[in-house]
């Protein structure tokens, strides 16, 4: 339901907020600024953001679009998050805000995801364009390539806009308020499956930016010992089954979203929830994509399965160096726990194998070389396990 309370059902036109998948737009309108000559990625954010702490270190815009700034996470800060992004507020007012928080990381020292690092982003943008954020988004971006159901988010009406919902306890409720100039260019934009389909062709093709300008965004990025994150430029890669994805997920009051593409097969695959507390669009967008592309994945149907093989298999399995897995039956139900995290219902679904509640994850037990018990885990349609031994 697009509006629960009016009855109105979701269309393939309805309107979504899109939480962090705006960070794609922002990444590339920074890429576009750039070609144009009015920005280099390698600039000091200073040079844009003058007052902006970064606590002697030099951080650039490269910095900021691959997470590896060191700054902080405004969105991690208890005070922002419950208290003030219902509120009014400009974006100089929110910098003031988010300067306040010291950094944790050294400059390029990791990935580290930062909504501020983005905010700051829309700041630049804003500087460099000589417009605001939302007008360079709407007129350079929207407008150019006709995705007439995309927008800023904010007070106007929006005809065909879904209404976000949460859960309380056991009731579904209409979502907390937010102000939508807080997430500004981390998460602030909404659009419809559709239009996120014209804008990754036109982000693929070249349309808006130089395929090389695009292959920079796509790439991961360098940190300071040489190795490398699985993020670029506003863009995350990652294995879908055999093949490598290039998307984004995103997470906002009352929405969740995950949209990726798989360039080996040409498919991109988007999917919009108008809830935060129900479905998992991410498991959704992988099982659209299995079906699109025809892989083998298990029914994950519950069987029953004897107490006594169940018991066999029970135990703590050695995931890392100093991370474990334990499987235990309590009452007739098994349970997963990693480390000291939450306690999770797994259902058998062969002799060997068993899967999580809501999920794509599942794991077979079986026997190594040595007569060892090892747990197979696969997780995100993977084709490799990562194998974890059982403890003597």
């Amino acid at each position: 339901m697009a509006n629960i309370e009016l009855q109105v059902p979701l269309k393939t036109n309805s309107i979504f907020r899109l939480g962090s998948i705006t960070k794609q737009f922002t990444a590339t309108a920074i890429m576009m600024l750039a070609e144009q000559g009015k920005l280099s990625i390698d600039d000091d954010i200073h040079k844009y953001v003058a007052d902006f702490p970064t606590e002697d270190q030099v951080v650039t815009i490269a910095n900021l679009l691959s997470h590896t700034s060191g700054i902080a996470n405004y969105t991690e800060d208890e005070h922002v998050w419950n208290k003030l992004i219902p509120t009014q507020t400009t974006l100089d007012d929110m910098l003031k805000e988010f300067a306040k928080h010291p950094m944790p990381l050294k400059t390029g020292e990791a990935m580290r995801y930062s909504n501020t690092g983005y905010v700051l982003l829309g700041k630049i943008i804003e500087v460099a364009s000589k417009k605001y954020y939302a007008d360079f988004i709407k007129q350079d971006i929207f407008a150019k390539l006709g995705m007439k159901n995309s927008h800023f988010g904010g007070t106007q009406l929006i005809t065909n806009r879904a209404n976000g919902y949460s859960r309380s306890e056991q009731s579904v409720v209409n979502a907390d308020p937010i102000n939508m100039m807080w997430p500004h260019a981390a998460g602030s934009l909404l659009s419809t499956v559709d239009d996120l389909n014209i804008w990754f062709t036109a982000l693929r093709d070249g349309t808006l930016i130089s395929k090389a300008s695009y292959q920079k965004m796509i790439t991961p990025f360098v940190l300071n010992d040489k190795s490398t994150s699985e993020y670029g430029y506003g863009l995350g890669m990652f294995k879908v089954n055999k093949y490598t994805a290039i998307g984004h997920g995103g997470g906002i009051h009352g929405f969740v979203t995950h949209a990726f593409y798989l360039p080996e097969e040409d498919l991109y695959v988007a999917v919009l929830n108008n809830s935060d507390s129900d479905g998992n669009p991410r498991d959704i967008a992988l099982l659209l994509a299995a079906k699109a592309l025809n892989l083998n994945i298990p029914e994950f149907k519950a069987i029953t399965l004897a107490g006594h093989k169940i018991k066999t298999m029970m135990g703590t399995y050695q995931v890392s160096g100093e991370s474990q897995r334990t499987l235990t039956f309590e009452n007739n139900v098994v349970y997963s726990q990693r480390d000291d995290g939450r306690k999770w219902v797994i259902k058998p679904m062969s002799d060997n194998s068993f899967y999580y509640e809501g999920s794509l994850s599942y794991f077979t037990i079986d026997k190594n070389k040595q007569g060892k018990q090892v747990m197979n885990f696969y997780s995100d349609l993977s084709t490799e396990p990562s194998p974890a031994i059982k403890a003597d």
